[in-house]
């Protein structure tokens, strides 16, 4: 056998193949790396290669950045239907249904089920997350497709439930989708809504045969490149949990690995973890903030912008995974309303609550390995209550203490410590009809957050936390042009420790930074770094070793 470094030095496509079929893990990954790199073969080379690709080597190619397409096989063709692909969708629906089932499931399926029955409601819109607004705005205008849409949704979330997804496993739930692609391959929200249902069948290891078998890594294989940041990071999610040669853990439903998405040869050192507030998102919280359009106090989406280069939809990708090395970005998502009026499911009050909440994160986070290096948690608003609630829980629970000893930085975007106005006026004069149970939380110096305040303040001192907190300014309106207010005064977002700038910007904007020069990003580049040196150093010490002159 040839040394290593020799295969790595030779263009024989076989040679490199043989290197990324080795038995030591470190060298397939070499081959895997080399690989990638190729780009000036010849097409039959890279045919012969597709053929006789092994799993693990496809989906870490398909985990390497730039990598040429032509490494991968066209996916096989769906069997075809012989019925309409909305009448397959509710008889897969209707399979998962039995009586032990999440009650908010069965009222996504209804609604599903009701919607593709009813050829009048075929015109009508219903959303599975996210605003009716925006669903309709993403959706075709072709009644065919937004059925199918509804069906495709009310399938991903019932995708997040493990026996459901032996179900769509079982009755060709995989095959569907595939025949949906091949039909509406050019749809973005179709295509969204795939590759969500293929990130949560892929948390299972007894569902990736399937899912490999179907040709969904070659599509994943394009999609994890996408500008379109949504199908981006779920194509990210699907391969990640896919590629058990090289992630040692798991994304489960609302855990988004940020970055990096593709195979890196630095270790990470540090995890930075995102958590959005009321009617954030995982994605969109984070983006910078919006420019002006052409017409007077107009918003523009920042599409211009993006294509010269000089926006960002999401910052903790494209600018904090540049100026801080060696750390992986994973955000969060979680489900919010204002009012019960507008929830996606009614039946799911008791699920709202922040302990509730907090304790499901905290247990997808310990699955995606969150604990086992320094973290530095960020959140906005309600997020920031929800870090606080995890850190409480994990302080307060065995096997989960490793989360608290390892974090080496909180950082707060305008969160309510003491309550929000929003909430308080909600309360008190029925601003928002129906308040939810999470808006019912963050009442002004309501006893809960009074509680939770006091135990991350006892938190923070015995385990020398720091902390960083930015504040709103600028009033916010709130339903008609009259009405403006401070969601959350200086007040409840000065937490009483570590550091505290009050920003000029209101409170959408305060976790938006206008650009990287702002006094936002710049600040808050500042203590992350700061936080990632300590952890670095805490590290070292806990290893038992001195630091070198050279690394003073």
């Amino acid at each position: 056998k040839h040394l290593p470094w020799i295969y790595t030095k030779k263009d024989n496509p076989k040679s490199l193949l043989n290197l990324a079929r080795s038995s030591d893990q470190g060298l397939r990954c070499l081959g895997v790396k080399q690989l990638s790199k190729h780009h000036d073969w010849e097409d039959y080379q890279y045919r012969n290669i597709a053929q006789a690709l092994d799993t693990r080597t496809m989906i870490g190619l398909a985990r390497s950045q730039d990598v040429d397409p032509r490494f991968f096989l066209p996916m096989p063709k769906a069997p075809p239907s012989k019925v309409w692909l909305e009448d397959e969708y509710r008889t897969l629906i209707s399979s998962l249904q039995n009586e032990d089932l999440d009650k908010c499931l069965k009222h996504f399926a209804t609604k599903a089920l009701q919607l593709g029955n009813n050829a009048d409601e075929r015109d009508s819109l219903f959303s599975f997350g996210g605003t009716g607004l925006e669903f309709a705005k993403s959706v075709s205008s072709v009644p065919e497709e937004r059925v199918e849409i509804v069906c495709l949704q009310a399938l991903a979330s019932h995708s997040a439930d493990f026996r459901c997804c032996q179900n769509i496993i079982k009755m060709g739930g995989v095959q569907l989708l595939q025949q949906t692609y091949t039909k509406r391959h050019k749809s973005i929200v179709i295509r969204r809504q795939i590759a969500k249902t293929l990130g949560n069948l892929s948390v299972h290891q007894c569902f990736h045969e399937e899912i490999i078998r179907a040709g969904w890594v070659t599509v994943l294989s394009r999609w994890i490149s996408s500008s379109d940041l949504t199908l981006s990071l779920h194509a990210a999610r699907t391969l990640a949990n896919l590629d058990t040669d090289f992630v040692s853990c798991t994304y489960e439903d609302g855990v988004y690995l940020i970055h990096p998405i593709y195979r890196e040869k630095e270790s990470i050192n540090a995890d930075i973890v995102f958590v959005h507030g009321l009617l954030g998102g995982p994605f969109k919280t984070w983006r910078q903030q919006d420019r002006k359009g052409p017409g007077a106090d107009k918003s523009s989406d920042g599409t211009e912008s993006v294509k010269k280069g000089t926006y960002t939809f999401c910052w903790p990708k494209d600018w904090l995974a540049k100026d801080c090395g060696n750390i992986r970005i994973l955000s969060v998502e979680y489900d919010t309303d204002l009012s019960t009026w507008n929830a996606n499911c009614p039946f799911e009050t008791e699920k709202r609550g922040l302990t509730v909440r907090a304790s499901s994160i905290l247990q997808k986070l310990k699955k995606a390995d969150i604990g086992s290096r320094p973290i530095i948690w960020v959140g906005h608003s309600m997020g920031g209550l929800l870090i606080k609630q995890i850190l409480s829980i994990a302080d307060d629970t065995p096997g989960l203490d490793n989360i608290v000893n390892n974090t080496v930085g909180v950082l707060f975007y305008s969160t309510p410590h003491r309550g929000s106005s929003l909430a308080h006026l909600s309360n008190q004069a029925s601003l928002i009809v129906a308040p939810t149970v999470e808006v019912k939380e963050m009442g002004r110096d309501s006893p809960m957050l009074r509680r939770l305040h006091k135990d991350f303040q006892q938190l923070v001192m015995e385990h020398g936390i720091p902390c960083l907190s930015f504040g709103e300014l600028e009033k916010t309106q709130i339903r008609t042009p009259k009405l403006k207010m401070l969601i959350v005064p200086p007040e409840s977002s000065d937490p009483g420790i570590g550091e505290f700038h009050a920003i000029k910007t209101s409170h959408l904007n305060i976790c938006k930074p206008w650009d990287r020069d702002s006094e936002l990003y710049t600040e808050t580049l500042k203590f992350i770094r700061r936080c990632l040196l300590q952890g670095r150093i805490e590290n070292i010490l806990k290893a038992g070793m001195t630091f070198k002159d050279s690394d003073r």
